[in-house]
């Protein structure tokens, strides 16, 4: 069987920034009493894949792009969206192409993080390689996914940060993809029902019973904007992480876009989602 050039790629990228990482080897079975020993069969997409014994699993804490992505991106709002050249694989095929190698007939240590599937039959587990290396860290430093914080990822968000700054500062990966693009508020709208990650300075704020918005533009039926319910604005007080002291600071937020009252909206579901670039 012929190798193509991004399946060698996409091994040796891998291969290279274990050390990057700080992930050096590790005795077999010394992952932590709460991980598991599995055997890896095969990926069913970037962040999804078989054990030998049939159960299918998904990688805790990130988003790998789809076929799909960018289908609904607006025309309007100046987000091209690029087919890939003939030959060359998209960023959904590479993505399943590095979990691939990564997992296939490879021995693998399983944290579970629920314990039934979901609908699907998938369930959600921190997985690491036999040397202890995080797969979701891997795959992010590589440029094969984005971060998806969920109240179960919480405790490891900031180590998915930092793997996941790897690529999107170098432009590897996703990151070259404009369907993946980090947008400004004025560019959010293009991505309704989009997982986007938008970067900008809120300008106001309004305090409702029901939660907190987080304003970007003077206009609240148009402007994009950031809905923090009650529950998660209370974990980010307890973190010393005051919406309203977020006016005027540049942070990064992520999440699905939907609308609220007309204005292209996006709601925390944990404090996670935003991250404080800088003042």
């Amino acid at each position: 069987m012929r190798v193509k050039w991004w399946q060698a790629a996409a091994v040796c990228l891998l291969a290279a920034l274990v050390p990057c990482l700080g992930l050096s080897p590790a005795a077999a079975g010394n992952c932590g009493e709460a991980f598991r020993a599995a055997g890896g069969d095969a990926a069913i997409d970037g962040d999804t894949f078989r054990t030998t014994d049939g159960q299918q699993w998904r990688l805790a804490g990130v988003l790998a792009p789809k076929r799909s992505d960018g289908a609904r991106i607006a025309p309007e709002r100046d987000i091209e969206v690029r087919t890939p050249p003939r030959g060359r694989s998209s960023p959904a095929d590479a993505a399943r192409i590095a979990l691939d190698v990564l997992v296939r007939r490879q021995a693998l240590w399983l944290k579970p993080l629920d314990e039934t599937a979901d609908r699907y039959g998938r369930r959600l587990a921190v997985v690491r390689d036999a040397t202890c290396a995080s797969l979701a860290e891997r795959l992010l430093a590589a440029g094969h996914a984005r971060v998806y914080p969920t109240n179960l990822t919480e405790l490891r968000i900031a180590d998915l940060y930092a793997a996941e700054a790897i690529a999107r500062t170098a432009g590897h990966g996703l990151w070259s993809d404009a369907r993946y693009r980090v947008l400004t508020a004025a560019e959010a709208g293009g991505g309704l029902g989009s997982y986007i990650v938008v970067e900008d300075r809120p300008v106001g704020v309004r305090n409702l019973r029901s939660g907190t918005i987080l304003l970007f533009g003077p206009d609240r039926r148009r402007d994009f904007q950031v809905f923090i319910g009650s529950r998660v604005r209370r974990l980010m007080t307890a973190a010393r992480l005051d919406p309203a002291a977020l006016v005027g600071t540049h942070i990064r937020v992520r999440g699905w876009l939907g609308r609220r009252f007309g204005a292209p909206a996006m709601e925390l579901a944990v404090p996670g989602q935003i991250e404080v670039v800088g003042p």
